[in-house]
């Protein structure tokens, strides 16, 4: 279940209008590409579906290693977890698991497995390979993403092999959530086992990894990967799941990945028929609906992206100098910044208008923990230049801001190609700052580069990035915990830096004892007024997306909570 919550992202994510889900049977996930009351009973076998990946493709073929959607858009398709969403209700289904029981103290879950699943190579998966997962998604050394959605005050779940195909999970405390994390990819130990007890896990399933070696339990296979230009994936012919029909899936042979440098070429390489659908970035709308009356191809309103987009300033003591340190940890710095990002203007520029100002780090999507009545920052550079001044940041008659030491205000600011958003809001925030005597060095660097700043060396001053939206709050935990490994400002701490990173440590365990619904959305409220408060990110828009989808496909629904209009791919089938 880590591909349908936190994530870096670099992609649009999808949502359905209310409108067209009135139209759509909402099907069980677990019946990948079967027919809606729009189409017939069972799908039609055979067909390639092509796909837009991104400006970028995988980093690793690593589940446990991966760090960002360009690798966990693949590999979600490969690999599985015990439980997985329902993808318009939200619901934790079976997925590997059969079935599970959640004791009624909520205490300890335990879950039945299914029974003749194979990994791809045939080989049986049984409760081994769950415990061996676990054992990974908890090692510090392998610091992969699922870890800290996994913990419970700081504690790993002790989990224990009942029989071959029964696991139990004891939690130190009830917990709620947890049913939203368990769901890691789980990973073959006859494959990988030997290599982590050497300590070489991290370094397996790289890129140079034989592919045919790269082995899950899903319905797709990876067969063959030209970097940053097109992955291909094929059908799991020994897939364990079936249609109401009794016939085999997935229906579809292939799926090709085509990645594209920006979303200019890519929206160029839909027109000209290279993929079959496309979340329109809201800038190239207006393309989209002169193309529409004469194309093969329709709209589908997609509704809001349910992640988030943002400027973060970075508070790390061990790596940021002095006064750059001083500035950015400064909260009264920060709330007067915050009123400098133009997001009216951002949206009519990057958008068309098509999207949402944000001011909250919930996904946008579930209102019943959306906060109506956040702080927000209005742009007002006035107000942005008072508040400034009554911080001691003060402009000389040069036009130079500066601190009480004197020193004249400036930092650099760093964001990814290819991603029209992120430039026009890295050069309207520039402008602005300029004007209140702020200045920014903006500049875009390589992906690769980017995260590894991010996440490694920690080296930066300013970047503009964005995270993916998790249903459930507690999905962004390795985000907000102060302990957590994206708590990008200031990561992996050992305790707290600031009183208020620790007021939403002990606000977020809070949340996660409350049993009861109403209780954690108190919870979450609270969370919500500090960071409107101590203002750690800037946010910025996100999109009001559109899917074109061309006509040969058949049962295209976009997903209401993984957001993807192809989470399951969910085709009847391909009528070329």
């Amino acid at each position: 279940m880590k591909k349908q919550f936190f994530i870096w992202t670099l992609l649009a994510v999808l949502l359905l209008s209310v409108s067209v889900a009135s139209a759509v049977e909402l099907l069980d996930p677990r019946l990948l590409d079967v027919a809606n009351d729009l189409g017939d009973s069972v799908g039609r076998y055979g067909g390639t579906l092509t796909i837009y990946g991104g400006a970028s493709g995988p980093k690793t073929f690593n589940p446990h290693r991966a760090a960002e959607t360009s690798s966990t858009d693949v590999l979600g398709h490969v690999f599985e977890g015990l439980v997985e969403l329902h993808r318009h209700t939200g619901e934790v289904l079976p997925k590997l698991a059969r079935e599970y029981e959640i004791s009624e103290d909520g205490t300890e879950v335990i879950f039945k497995l299914r029974r003749g699943v194979k990994w791809h190579d045939g080989v049986e998966f049984t409760a081994d390979d769950v415990i061996f997962t676990f054992d990974v998604a908890y090692d510090v050394n392998v610091a992969s993403n699922s870890r800290s959605g996994l913990l419970i005050d700081g504690q790993p779940m002790k989990y224990e092999k009942i029989d071959k195909y029964t696991v139990k999970f004891t939690l130190p405390r009830p917990h709620a959530p947890v049913m939203y994390s368990i769901g890691t990819d789980i990973i073959p130990v006859h494959l990988l086992g030997d290599s982590y007890k050497e300590g070489r896990y991290p370094d397996r399933w790289g890129l140079d990894t034989e592919l045919s070696s790269i082995i899950g339990t899903g319905a797709w296979k990876i067969s063959s990967y030209r970097v940053d230009q097109e992955l291909v994936l094929v059908k799991n012919d020994d897939y364990y799941e079936f249609d109401n029909d009794g016939n085999r899936l997935p229906y579809m042979n292939k799926v090709v990945f085509r990645y594209y440098p920006n979303q200019e070429t890519a929206t160029l390489a839909y027109f000209n028929g290279e993929f079959d659908y496309y979340g329109i970035p809201a800038i190239h709308y207006p393309q989209f609906v002169d193309r529409e009356p004469v194309s093969r191809w329709e709209i589908v309103p997609a509704g809001a992206n349910p992640g988030t987009e943002f400027i973060v300033l970075n508070q790390n003591p061990d790596v940021v100098p002095e006064p750059q340190l001083s500035w950015f940890s400064d909260t009264k710095f920060r709330q007067a910044v915050a009123h400098a990002v133009d997001k009216e203007t951002i949206l009519d520029m990057a958008m068309n208008g098509m999207g949402y100002i944000q001011h909250s780090p919930i996904n946008m999507r579930n209102e019943f923990f959306l906060k109506p009545d956040i702080k927000i920052y209005e742009y007002d550079l006035q107000l942005a230049h008072e508040k400034l001044e009554a911080a001691g940041y003060v402009l000389g008659r040069d036009g130079v801001r500066r601190d009480s030491n004197g020193n004249a205000i400036e930092f650099e600011l760093v964001t990814n190609p290819g991603v029209p958003v992120r430039q026009i809001v890295g050069e309207l925030f520039q402008e602005d700052m300029a004007e209140l005597g702020i200045t920014v060095h903006f500049r875009t660097i390589d992906f690769n580069v980017l995260v590894e700043r991010l996440t490694s060396t920690f080296e930066w001053e300013g970047i503009i990035i964005g995270l993916t939206g998790t249903f459930d709050p507690n999905g962004a935990s390795n985000t907000w915990l102060s302990s957590g490994n994206l708590h990008m400002w200031n990561p992996l701490q050992e305790k707290p830096h600031t009183e208020w990173e620790a007021e939403i440590d002990r606000v977020w365990v809070e949340a996660q004892r409350a049993m009861v619904r109403e209780e954690r959305q108190q919870w979450y409220y609270q969370f919500q007024d500090i960071v409107a408060e101590q203002a750690p990110l800037f946010y910025t828009v996100t999109s009001k997306m559109n899917v074109a989808v061309r006509e040969h496909l058949r049962n295209a629904s976009p997903d209401l909570v993984g957001g993807s209009v192809a989470t399951a791919w969910n085709f009847i089938w391909i009528d070329r």
